[in-house]
């Protein structure tokens, strides 16, 4: 591919430890050089999936994502992170984000204030990487002097997981990365990274040091009939979320939200899917053959990622088969 953009593979927990590890190994193979491990609540946990590929990889750099303030105290996360980055040193990332609001609420909890929350946890897990006693107050915690005792240094990467414009505002401002949604068109991309890089100006950094990665749902090759349909599902489940009603809005495409919100919340992903048209699978994913994918992964590069991280889509084999075909994808 001109310019030799990175890439990196995301998991969403939907599919067994052991085959997620494989697939990792994989795709290391084929040149991916980052995985990116979803901590969405009922499925498999972030941090034991990362060690799992930690130990079927060699290089790729790891980053539990998003982990929420309202769902884990910065201490154990520190704890769990300088432990990853003991077993797989430098190795070790992380993304921060507030989590889904309709998956928080089934647990019990209620993202107020994300904002600030995002902005406390960042401070305290710096604090915590130092090894020294921490003192920091968030909106989720306090840290009267807690520390973790090994693996001293300046800790890993932390990125933001950003959709709204405050919170891409933010990433700028205070992060070592901003990493964006799956679901966004190309040209949407283009404008959250554009907030971010407001943000950093503000705060008096460079925004060409700010890491910009972004998830992509990915299927390459298979039926074209039913691989639209399983990609349609994985839209439906990013479009959930509130936060992304201004893309949807922008693109144009009859998208009933709160319909597909509804059929989500009663894990009727098959319902979900069916409310969204075949024209977002074009827009908002990387799909089809080898040269409509080539050209959809210049596009979402153009945009102004530094690194495209692919979330592959459908069966084991649909993903096996994406990363097989990654090598022409990717080529000039």
């Amino acid at each position: 591919m001109p310019e030799s953009i990175r890439f990196g593979v995301s998991f969403d927990g939907f599919t067994p430890v052991r085959e997620t590890a494989e697939v990792a190994r994989r795709a290391e193979a084929a040149g991916a050089g980052s995985f990116w491990i979803a901590d969405h609540l009922g499925y498999r946990e972030a941090f034991v999936t990362a060690t799992a590929i930690a130990l079927a990889t060699r290089e790729a750099v790891l980053y539990p994502t998003a982990i929420s303030p309202y769902l884990r105290h910065p201490v154990p996360v520190a704890m769990a992170l300088a432990s990853l980055a003991e077993l797989a040193p430098g190795r070790a990332g992380v993304a921060i984000g507030a989590g889904n609001p309709m998956f928080l609420r089934e647990a019990g909890f209620e993202a107020e204030k994300p904002l600030e929350a995002i902005r406390g946890y960042v401070r305290a897990l710096r604090a915590l990487f130092t090894t020294e006693p921490a003192h920091e107050e968030g909106s989720t915690f306090r840290l009267a002097g807690a520390r973790v005792a090994f693996g001293a240094g300046t800790g890993p990467p932390i990125y933001i997981a950003a959709m709204g414009p405050r919170m891409l505002e933010l990433s700028g401002r205070i992060a070592d990365g901003v990493v964006v949604s799956a679901g966004l068109s190309a040209d949407y991309v283009t404008r959250s990274l554009a907030i971010a890089a407001q943000g950093a100006r503000a705060a008096g950094r460079d925004p060409a040091r700010l890491a910009k990665s972004g998830y992509v749902y990915f299927m390459a090759g298979g039926e074209p009939r039913e691989s639209r349909r399983r990609v349609r599902e994985k839209l439906a489940f990013v479009f959930r979320n509130r936060t992304i009603r201004e893309n949807l809005e922008l693109s144009g495409l009859p998208i009933d939200q709160d319909a597909v919100m509804a059929a989500v919340a009663r894990r009727d992903l098959a319902g979900a899917g069916a409310l969204v048209p075949d024209e977002a699978v074009d827009l908002f994913t990387i799909t089809g053959d080898a040269v409509k994918c080539r050209r959809r992964v210049r596009d979402y590069r153009d945009a102004g990622l530094d690194e495209i991280v692919l979330a592959l889509v459908g069966t084991s084999e649909d993903r096996m088969r994406g990363i097989g075909m990654l090598a022409q994808i990717l080529s000039d």
